[in-house]
């Protein structure tokens, strides 16, 4: 099944800083295939479910072992079957491309 979603790692008991939590999450979910794009606040991903529960996981154990004592793991998941979105442009891309058609 092909879904999209967000996901959202928080460690917690550690440093202030979430940098190095982060980038070793931004280096899973590059090596992992899937479609992804960060932000601020998460990441918005494309992918097979059974790829995404797996890179969840590692995720989520990468944060553990790095040091922080726990982890928040938020994760929204959507999937459809009146269409094939795997191969459609991003809400967001469609979006933008209004915008710049009231230019």
């Amino acid at each position: 099944m092909f879904v999209s979603g967000e996901i959202q790692i928080v460690p917690i008991g550690s440093e202030a800083s979430f940098t190095r939590y982060i980038a070793e999450v931004k280096s899973i979910l590059n090596d992992s295939g899937l479609q992804h794009t960060m932000h601020d606040s998460g990441t918005n991903f494309q992918g097979d479910y059974a790829l995404v529960s797996q890179v969840v996981q590692r995720c989520m154990v990468s944060v553990l072992e790095n040091g922080a004592p726990r982890v928040l793991c938020y994760v929204k998941l959507g999937a459809r079957t009146d269409k094939d979105y795997s191969k459609e442009i991003s809400a967001a891309e469609k979006v933008q491309r209004y915008l710049d058609t009231k230019k």
